[in-house]
């Protein structure tokens, strides 16, 4: 998995890991570390979403007001 993420991951980049594979949980804790050697940032998808203080555009695009 990471040989295919090593060279193509960037600031911003959202990863979906699905939680049914076979491989998935096994690497995860070696992802989470190559990711975070690279100087990037893990954060969950909950930290992403604005709990107060938002609209959502038809584009579904939250907007903080």
């Amino acid at each position: 998995m990471w040989k295919r993420l090593n060279d193509k991951i960037k600031e911003g980049d959202i990863i979906l890991s699905h939680n049914g594979t076979k491989h998935t949980a096994d690497s995860l804790d070696m992802l989470l570390k190559n990711i975070k050697q690279k100087g990037l940032n893990v954060v969950t998808v909950s930290d992403l979403i604005y709990n107060e203080n938002y609209t959502i555009n038809s584009n579904g695009t939250q907007i903080q007001k």
